[in-house]
């Protein structure tokens, strides 16, 4: 807490207090709060029915440490006032608007004095000092007849003189002035200085006077003294300043005498006491030393023989009277009808405050025992009567008549008398001047049996009639719960028992909880309180699992499996779970304990989490469970849900559904992993795709496009499959579009999600993609709104798996590489087909009038065209106005990468693809850098730190211009849009991020377009990589060593 806005202001005062307060502060009645540096103190006049002078010390705000004052009457008899709200509002309103300036202010402060500062000319301490002769400070306290403490100085080198004009002497102390005592002494800075101690002392006095002369500027009235050589101190500076002057030279003029000094002590009081008999039924109480004491009202201080005392907070209120009667009385007299009240009341207080002797005589005839109160209650009809006592030792008194059943003084616990009749309030009884009594209904009384007693009974000694205790239960009720997994129905049985009542009485006591009541009333009367922790707990399960009336059949609820981890959090602790549903937990919540052997026709080797997600696949699928799998971008989703779709044959296809620029990716990777899956993608036309599906069964695998699903949905109705998986389940995550719901017309028996960001956006696309993996988990999603983070992550917890590379690190490669497959568009394979025949036909031709040799060069031009075909036929063709796979793919991959925080590094050796990407780029709002052949080098070099930097998502290269001399660690993402030739020029380029000081693990993604010469390129790259790496050196064409072979078979010759 650094400052008063920081403040709970209304958490200080009573509310009415506090509600008064506003109204003086909207209404402008107080005064622009002033705040003195020096001393912590906030100044302002509050204009009321009087002018009322408030001031706030804030010494120590970190630590909550505030003191307020106010001449109000108000706070004199009850503390904090209205007058004390309106300024701490009015400051901590101006704390708000004036922050902005204040900060601007203190900026061009601390320049001009630096400024300044530099032109002084450094002498140090030691220097002046010795230079000067040291000035001694007298000061001389006291005070005048409205007990304000006043302080006046003497000053001079030997002999110290009377400052007459202590405003006067401290503007010319702290300008650097002369000042003028006598024709032998003038106060020179020049030759004179003060002690530190001093110095300090004064800074404090200037700073009481300047306030003095701010207030009195405004017309506002402030307590000072008529002569210029006095300074009244403020109260909330006093202890302070004291605290400074008692290590000073100061005497304190006090009419009792002069003190050449003084002490402070603030843990004990001067006061003594002696109570003596006057007579045979009256006393004496005299006071010592009482005319001698001064009591400082506002400044909470008492003076005497030389020491200021500072009573606890507790105690003022005694001090103030004991003072306000001992100043006029050293004794006061106490009467026969005093003497009871006197002792039993006004003594105890006086303990507090002092030391108290009471004469022996006075001694014998006083009780002092501690207090037992006793309360006998009854029950007579609708009407709960009870009967209060007070007992001393062996007294009796009747706390409402005050008459006492014996003849001794007893001395009374005045303070637990009182918290015992505010609890007697408290339990809303009434008294009639001969008994308490409360009118009884059932609500009431439960309410006192319940929740009244109990604070009773902290208090009292408590008498109660067996007709009252037989409305209690003795030993409370809880509730107990049992949970079954019934394999057959794959529903969970959730039993409901509460000990010691009846079984027929059961599902009314779980009605009664349904409908939040706070008791249930037994059929012999008794009270069954629902109110206790078990039961809350059992009346949150059935909030969160919205349990109804007609859910409970004998005290069983039956629940979808689904709900198995929620009811396991929401039970109490009396619970007893049968072995299939511990069986149930243990696998949703330790999937990586699970054991489920690996199909032995996978054809790849499962990095350790891999496999921990596959046993999470594998515990869901053994319940009919789905769930979302949100492993980091690169981690290998595709290849975990391969394992899993392979251990799953037989029932029925797969469904997967996936954006249409990876359909053939997923086609690759199931036949490069699980080859004896049958796999099909459903694409082509209407027709096609219709004939297609007819023959689902025959099919392990499906793979269709979401635009695609949504056209075909009237096809799959009467289809089920047995595994439902949606790629970038992203894109289902708005609940009312199209496509989310056909995706939710589907039948399948189990259903997963794949997404690196499941969330992006709003908390609710989280609930839209679990409305099709798992229907009823969540609630509608108006009360979905209403559940906290916590809530929604415990509910979800075991169907999440989410790991980022961060926490896999260990079991990475430094390099993931990977090949994303795409498919030519229609337009684009018309182009690709009939370039595609007319080079096959003239490279045959070629080869055989001209020979391979001499045909290399035209062949190759013609090789080139079809991969710029397959990168985007506008490379070379200015009228082209179709679409390209590859590029929806490089953009798809893109806003994943993007989304996920990833920075990336996008390679093309063709310029003018560089230049559609960028028009891509810009379309969707993503900032880039590109480097090209015809950047500058210094301009290389600045782009290329930005980045490192964070700079940007996206950095654009020429696979030429940036193949070698770039250090472009800031990536952790290379893609390579097009093949080259030479893999070792390839490698160059993923260098560029997969080198020394790299700190992530980095992702290199290939773009292959399925069934075109690029095809052909990568394979042939794989099989003579090793070849190159022991041949060809870095930079060698590969194009050199192309034979005929290699391009016949690369055009089927």
């Amino acid at each position: 807490m650094n400052s008063i806005r920081d403040i709970n202001i209304k958490s200080m005062f009573p509310s009415a207090v506090y509600n008064r307060g506003v109204e003086y502060y909207n209404n402008h009645l107080v005064s622009d709060p002033v705040f003195d540096r020096n001393f912590k103190v906030w100044t302002a006049t509050v204009h009321g029915s009087d002018d009322y002078f408030v001031e706030i010390s804030t010494p120590d705000l970190e630590n909550r440490t505030m003191e307020a004052h106010c001449n109000c009457p108000a706070f004199e008899t009850f503390g904090p006032c209205k007058h004390i709200a309106a300024v701490l509002l009015a400051i901590s309103n101006s704390d708000r608007s004036n922050s902005i300036r204040r900060s601007r202010d203190y900026q061009v402060t601390n320049w001009l004095m630096s400024a300044i500062s530099s032109l002084n000319t450094y002498q140090p301490a030691s220097e002046i000092t010795q230079q000067k002769t040291p000035l001694h400070v007298e000061y001389y306290l006291k005070w005048n007849l409205d007990d304000n403490l006043l302080l006046e100085l003497k000053v001079g080198e030997k002999r110290c003189l009377v400052v007459k004009d202590i405003d006067h002497f401290l503007q010319d102390v702290f300008s650097g002035n002369e000042h003028y005592f006598t024709k032998t002494f003038t106060y020179n800075p020049d030759i004179h200085y003060f002690h530190e101690q001093d110095r300090a002392i004064l800074e404090q006095i200037f700073s009481i006077i300047r306030n003095e002369k701010v207030y009195a500027d405004r017309g506002i009235s402030y307590i000072r003294d008529t002569s210029d050589r006095a300074v009244v101190i403020p109260p909330l500076v006093s202890k302070q300043m004291l605290y400074s002057l008692q290590e000073r030279d100061v005497t304190v003029k006090a009419d009792t005498g002069t003190y050449r000094s003084f002490e402070i002590v603030e843990d004990a009081l001067p006061f003594h006491f002696d109570l003596k008999k006057n007579g045979k039924d009256e006393f004496t109480l005299l006071m010592d030393n009482m005319d001698s004491m001064t009591y400082f009202e506002y400044y909470h201080l008492l003076f005497y023989d030389g020491v200021f005392y500072y009573p606890k907070q507790d105690q003022l209120p005694i001090v103030e009277q004991i003072t306000m009667a001992g100043t006029t009385h050293d004794r006061l007299h106490i009467t026969k009808e005093q003497a009871d009240t006197f002792i039993s009341e006004v003594i105890p207080s006086l303990k507090k405050v002092g030391d108290v002797q009471i004469a022996d005589d006075i001694a014998s005839e006083i009780i002092e025992a501690p207090l037992h109160a006793k309360l006998f209650l009854e029950l007579d009809g609708n009407w709960m009567i009870g009967k209060l006592t007070y007992h001393y030792g062996d007294y009796e008194i009747d706390p409402f008549t005050g008459r006492e059943q014996n003849d001794g003084i007893v001395i009374r616990d005045m303070e637990k008398e009182q918290q015992i009749m505010h609890l007697i309030e408290y339990a809303n009884f009434h008294y009639n001047g001969k008994e308490l009594y409360i009118e009884a209904d059932e609500e009431t009384l439960y309410e006192f049996l319940y929740h009244v007693l109990p604070v009773l009974d902290n208090y009292l000694d408590l008498f109660m009639t067996g007709d009252i205790r037989s409305l209690l239960i003795d030993g409370a009720p809880s509730p107990s719960t049992s949970v079954q997994l019934e394999s057959s129905s794959n529903l969970l049985e959730i039993g409901f028992n509460v000990h010691g009542i009846d079984d027929d009485e059961v599902d009314r006591v779980l009605d009664a909880v349904l409908e939040k009541k706070r008791y249930y009333r037994l059929q012999d009367g008794t009270f069954l309180s629902l109110e206790d922790e078990a039961f809350t707990s059992m009346k949150q399960l059935f909030d969160d699992l919205e349990i109804q009336k007609d859910d409970i059949q004998d005290g069983n609820v039956h629940m979808p499996v689904y709900r198995g981890t929620q009811v396991d959090e929401l039970i109490g602790t009396q619970k007893q779970y049968g072995p299939a549903f511990q069986k149930l937990l243990h696998q949703l919540k330790s999937p990586e304990e699970q054991v489920y052997p690996l199909p032995e026709n996978l054809h790849a080797e499962l990095r350790n989490y891999q496999v921990t997600g596959y046993q999470w696949f594998k515990s869901l699928s053994a319940y009919y469970l789905g769930g979302i799998l949100a492993d980091d971008m690169g981690l290998g989703k595709t290849i975990q849900s391969i394992a899993y779709m392979l251990s799953e044959p037989g029932e029925a296809p797969h469904l997967i559904v996936a954006p249409s620029s990876v359909l053939y990716n997923w086609k690759n990777e199931c036949m490069k992993f699980a080859p004896d899956l049958q796999v099909a993608v459903l694409a082509g036309t209407p027709a096609e795709r219709e004939q297609m599906i007819e023959a689902y069964s025959d099919i392990d695998v499906w793979i269709t496009s979401y635009a695609t699903l949504r056209q075909d949905i009237a096809l799959y109705r009467e289809k089920t499959f047995q595994t439902l998986i949606l790629d970038e389940a992203q894109y289902i995550k708005n609940y009312a579009t199209k496509t989310s719901q056909a995706i939710r017309q589907l039948k399948a028996g189990r259903r997963f999600a794949l997404s690196g960001t499941p969330i992006e956006n709003s908390i609710d696309e989280l609930w839209a993609i679990f409305q099709v993996i798992l229907p009823g988990l969540m609630p509608n999603q108006r009360k979905f709104k209403q559940l906290s983070h916590e809530k929604i992550a415990a509910m979800t917890r075991p169907f999440i798996m989410r790991r980022v590379k961060e926490d896999v690190l260990k079991e990475l490669p430094e390099k993931i590489e990977t090949v994303h497959v795409s498919e030519l568009t229609k337009e684009q394979k018309q182009l690709y087909v009939g370039y595609w025949r007319q080079l096959q036909q003239d490279a045959a031709q070629s080869m055989e009038t001209e020979g391979f040799n001499k045909s290399r060069m035209k062949i190759l031009a013609g090789l080139t065209r079809l991969r710029q075909i397959c990168c985007h036929p506008s490379v070379f063709m200015e009228n082209y106005e179709g679409e390209s796979g590859k590029l929806n793919q490089l953009m798809d991959t893109v806003r994943n990468a993007v989304a996920n925080g990833k920075r990336m590094l996008i390679f093309s050796q063709f310029t003018s693809m560089h230049e559609i990407i960028i028009e891509k780029l810009q379309d969707e709002g993503i900032d880039y850098f590109y480097l090209h052949g015809q950047t500058a080098s210094e301009e290389r070099v600045q782009m290329s730190e930005r980045f490192n930097q964070g700079e940007k998502s996206v950095f654009l290269v020429s696979l030429k211009a940036g193949g070698t001399g770039l250090n472009l660690t800031g990536a952790d993402t290379v893609i390579l849009y097009d093949l080259w030739w030479n893999p070792a020029v390839e490698d160059q380029a993923t260098g560029r991020a997969h080198r020394f000081g790299q700190k992530n693990v980095v992702q290199v993604i290939r773009l292959v377009t399925e069934g075109t010469i690029e095809e052909k390129i990568y394979d042939l790259q794989q099989k003579k990589r090793e070849l190159i790496d022991q041949v060809i050196q870095p930079g060698e064409s590969m194009l050199s060593s192309l034979n005929e072979d290699d391009v016949r078979e690369l055009l089927n010759i």
